[in-house]
C-alpha cells in the first residue's frame, strides 16, 4: 500500500507533467505563429526566390496561416496586398470541398455592390431599397444547395417532399432523387447540419444550439447563438445576394428575363419577365446543377429551393444596417430566404427579393446552401 507521502509525490509528479505539456503545447503554438509571422514577412522580400519560397510554405500550411496574412494585410502597400490575396485565394481553393462528404463550395473574393433593386424594377418590392454593402473577407459559398444525399449523409434521414418516400412521390417515380436538393427542412435543421458538418470535417461548430426540441427528427425550436470559427454556417442575407448577383446589377445572373431554360420557376403573366406563359412549369425540384451556374460558378441561385439565409427579417434593415459585412438585426423572430422556388414565378426569384417564414417552418419549397469563412 502506498504511503500518504508516496501518494502526494505522485500526484505532483502528475501535476509536473501535466502543467509541462501544457507549457509545451503553447510554446509548440508560438513558433509555429512565430514561423507563420516571418513567411509571412518574406511575402514583401525584395527577391523573387524569397517570395515564391515563402509563398509556397504558406499554401502547405493552409488554414492555420491565414489570420496572420489577414493582419499583415491592413499594414502592407498594394504590391504585398495582392500577393497576399493570391496566396489566401490558393489556401481557400484547397479548402473548397468537404473533407467527409465531398461537398463543393466556391470561393467568393471581398468586394462592394448595390443591394437592392432599381425602382423601375419590375416586381420589386418597398423593403428592396438599394443601399452600398461592402463584403471585407473573402469567404467560400456552396456552389449547390444541399442535396438529399448530402443532407442524409450528416443527419441520418432524408426529410425532402420530392423522393421516392415522401409526400410528392408521385413526381419524381422511377426518378433518383439522391442528387436533387433536400427540401422541407426548418431553419433550425439547417443550423444543425452546418454544426454536424462541422464536426464530421475538424471544424469548430460555428453555432451553439440550446433547449432544442424536436419533433418526427425535424428541430422545431431551439435558442441559436453564433460562436463564429471557421465551421459551415448559413450565408448572412448580404452575402447570398452578393452571391446571386456575381457583379452583376440585373434582375438575374443571368440577363433581364427567364426563358425557363436558365431557372426552376414557374412562367410568369404576360408582363414579366419571361414574356408571357411559355414554357411549362416543372411542378417540383430540379436536379442540382441542372442550369448554368453564375460567373461564381454557383448553381441555382434563382429558383429550384427557396434557401434559408441567418439573418432575421425587418423591413426597415436596410435603411438601419452597417454598411460593411452587415450581418442582419440583433432580434426578431422570422427568418430571411432568399432565391424564390420552383412554385413561384421569375419575378419573384430575382436576386433583390426577399421572403421570410418562421424557422421552424418545413415546406416542399424550402433548403439552403452553406457557407464557411476559413
Amino acid at each position: 500500500m502506498f504511503s500518504l507521502r508516496s501518494s502526494a509525490v505522485l500526484l505532483l509528479l502528475f501535476f509536473v507533467t501535466l502543467l509541462s505539456g501544457i507549457l509545451h503545447g503553447e510554446t509548440g503554438k508560438d513558433r509555429e505563429r512565430e514561423r507563420i509571422d516571418d513567411l509571412v514577412r518574406q511575402l514583401a522580400h525584395d527577391k523573387y526566390a524569397k517570395r515564391e519560397a515563402a509563398r509556397k510554405q504558406l499554401e502547405v500550411l493552409g488554414e492555420k496561416a491565414l489570420p496572420a496574412i489577414r493582419e499583415a494585410q491592413v499594414k502592407r502597400d498594394l504590391d504585398f496586398e495582392t500577393l497576399a490575396k493570391q496566396v489566401t485565394r490558393s489556401i481557400m481553393i484547397r479548402s473548397s470541398k468537404s473533407k467527409s462528404i465531398g461537398l463543393e463550395l466556391s470561393v467568393v473574393d471581398e468586394g462592394k455592390f448595390e443591394m437592392g433593386s432599381p425602382r423601375g424594377e419590375r416586381n420589386r418590392h418597398p423593403d428592396e431599397t438599394p443601399h452600398l454593402v461592402r463584403i471585407t473577407k473573402p469567404f467560400l459559398m456552396g456552389k449547390y444547395e444541399v442535396s438529399q444525399e448530402e443532407y442524409t449523409q450528416v443527419m441520418k434521414h432524408n426529410p425532402s417532399w420530392t423522393s421516392s418516400a415522401g409526400d410528392g412521390k408521385s413526381k419524381v417515380q422511377g426518378v433518383n432523387t439522391s442528387q436533387f436538393p433536400v427540401e422541407n427542412v426548418t431553419w433550425y435543421d439547417a443550423i444543425e447540419f452546418c454544426n454536424r458538418l462541422s464536426k464530421l470535417d475538424g471544424y469548430d461548430p460555428y453555432y451553439l444550439v440550446a433547449e432544442a426540441k424536436i419533433e418526427k427528427d425535424s428541430i422545431k425550436s431551439a435558442t441559436v447563438s453564433a460562436m463564429g470559427g471557421n465551421g459551415y454556417r448559413l450565408p448572412t442575407e448580404a452575402e447570398w445576394e452578393f452571391c446571386c448577383r456575381a457583379w452583376t446589377a440585373m434582375p438575374f445572373h443571368f440577363g433581364s428575363e427567364n426563358t425557363g431554360a436558365d431557372a426552376n420557376t414557374r412562367p410568369g403573366p404576360a408582363y414579366g419577365y419571361g414574356g408571357g406563359p411559355n414554357w411549362t412549369a416543372l411542378g417540383r425540384t430540379a436536379k442540382i446543377g441542372s442550369y448554368k451556374p453564375s460567373h461564381l460558378g454557383l448553381f441555382d441561385m434563382h429558383g429550384n429551393v427557396a434557401e434559408w439565409c441567418w439573418d432575421y427579417f425587418d423591413k426597415d434593415y436596410y435603411s438601419t444596417g452597417p454598411e460593411v459585412d452587415p450581418p442582419g438585426p440583433e432580434k426578431g423572430y422570422l427568418r430571411l430566404l432568399r432565391g424564390g422556388s420552383w412554385m413561384v414565378s421569375e419575378g419573384s426569384c430575382r436576386s433583390a427579393t426577399r421572403f421570410h417564414m418562421a424557422p421552424e417552418a418545413s415546406k416542399e419549397y424550402i433548403g439552403f446552401r452553406v457557407a464557411r469563412t476559413p
